[in-house]
């Protein structure tokens, strides 16, 4: 559960850099978007490795130490990484964001 919840508050921590980046104006467009995609790609390849384990092959050891409500959470956190980075992302593309870099 500490594993995931460390991976989950550093895609957080990260994406509020990229957004404070964003409002600030600090970085280019296409430099942020990168940050983005790989910001994105760990939340999805975590997502998909946890429901892998947890809801798909049910491995006894993890549902032993995570209870399903907790996975759920878990599930929905990273969730959540995913949207707010896919919604940085469209901020940066639909807005006059590079006049003002």
């Amino acid at each position: 559960m500490e594993v995931y919840e460390s991976i989950i508050n550093k895609l957080d921590s990260m994406l509020d850099e990229i957004e404070n980046n964003i409002i600030m104006h600090k970085k280019n467009k296409v430099l942020i978007n990168k940050d983005l995609n790989k910001i994105v790609k760990i939340a999805i390849d975590t997502k998909d490795f946890f429901k892998t384990i947890y809801y798909d092959e049910k491995q006894e050891i993890v549902l032993e130490e995570i209870k399903e409500d907790e996975a759920n959470i878990i599930f929905l956190r990273l969730t959540e990484c995913v949207a707010r980075g896919a919604f940085l992302k469209s901020i940066i593309y639909m807005s006059d964001y590079t006049k003002n870099c």
